[in-house]
This record gives structure tokens, C-alpha cells and sequence, in this order.
């Protein structure tokens, strides 16, 4: 590990998904392989990684998993699935990760801890 500073080794990456035409084709067309290779991170096989490109005329809307079990289980699904914190980054435009369930969002600070190793940076 380093001493180099981590706090803005997410928002690099996101400039280069924006000035990179290859890096951003290779992330719509393989998310999974092009994030293990960028993060070192691998994936368990059952976890998909679905990439939407931004279109400047476009609203991308995300809608929940639908629940299932009796009224008042659905209806607390639902309510838990309102406070969820989505990771965004507000730059030019919105980029960052939407995460269905509290398992998948162990997999993503596994994957940013496994990435910030990888660069060398610190904990």
C-alpha cells in the first residue's frame, strides 16, 4: 500500500468511462470482465452487472424488486426498498450503482476495497 490518496479514484474512473470510447464500449458490452479487470475484483457467478448508457433525451427509471409474500410483507418490502441510499455521482450527467438487496451491496465494498488494493491506496 501507498500513501496516496484515495478519495477521488471512483469519480477518475468515471471521467474515463466519459473520455475513453474503448474502455466504454468494453463496460457495455462485458460489465462483469471489464470490472473484475479494472478492480481486480471477481465476481460471484450468480451476480449479474448490467450496464445502461445515458442518453441525453432519455430517464432511466429503476423499479424494485417485486416482493412477494403477504400484504403487510410486501408493503414493508416496499418501504425498505425507499430508504435504500443509491451510489451517485453528479457530475456531467449521473453515473454510479444501483444495488437491489443488502447481500448485492457487500459485494460492491468488496469490489471497491479489492479495487483501492489494486491501485495501491490506502485503506
Amino acid at each position: 500500500m501507498t500513501d496516496r490518496d484515495n478519495s477521488d479514484f471512483a469519480e477518475q474512473d468515471y471521467r474515463r468511462m466519459i473520455n475513453d470510447p474503448a474502455y466504454r464500449q468494453r463496460l457495455i458490452a462485458d460489465p462483469k470482465g471489464t470490472l473484475g479487470e479494472t478492480t481486480g475484483y471477481e465476481f460471484d457467478a450468480g451476480v449479474r452487472v448490467e450496464v445502461i448508457e445515458q442518453e441525453p433525451d432519455t430517464i432511466c427509471m429503476m423499479i424494485p424488486i417485486k416482493p412477494e409474500g403477504s400484504a403487510d410483507e410486501v408493503e414493508q418490502a416496499l418501504h425498505k426498498s425507499t430508504e435504500r441510499t443509491y451510489d451517485l455521482l453528479f457530475s456531467s450527467g449521473i453515473s454510479g450503482y444501483f444495488i437491489p438487496s443488502d447481500e448485492l451491496k457487500w459485494t460492491l465494498r468488496d469490489m471497491r476495497h479489492s479495487w483501492i488494493s489494486k491501485l495501491g491506496l490506502k485503506l
